[in-house]
């Protein structure tokens, strides 16, 4: 979803319980114009994790966004894992880095440039 020329902002898909309580998020950007979307992270607490609801956040996302080239952000071990998984139960390639489209890679360009900027 475009916030400026060329820029797209980070979406949020949640799970919650019967409650209300979010047991679950999964942060992504997308890029229509270039066909790619990114996984930034995928978060379920301890207690509800290993029942499935990572890969169901995955699914609903690449539901909602068909026909896209999908990679990830770099991953501690334990993602790494569950995104091989995921690669091979849906056939998209969730590696870190490519295919980042230019418009999602200058926004977090900038974002690094401001976060390590000298101080004067």
């Amino acid at each position: 979803m475009p916030t400026a020329a060329g820029q797209r902002k980070t979406n949020e898909l949640f799970l919650a319980d019967r409650n209300g309580i979010m047991i679950g998020r999964l942060r992504f950007s997308v890029c229509r114009d270039c066909g790619t979307g990114r996984v930034i992270d995928v978060w379920v607490p301890d207690e509800w994790q290993r029942q499935g609801l990572g890969r169901e956040l995955v699914h609903a996302v690449f539901l909602r966004f068909p026909g896209l080239q999908w990679n990830t952000t770099a991953q501690p071990l334990p993602g790494r894992l569950f995104f091989k998984t995921m690669s091979e139960e849906t056939s998209a390639p969730l590696q870190p880095g490519h295919p980042l489209c230019p418009h999602v890679a200058e926004r977090f360009t900038r974002a690094w440039r401001r976060a390590v900027k000298p101080v004067a």
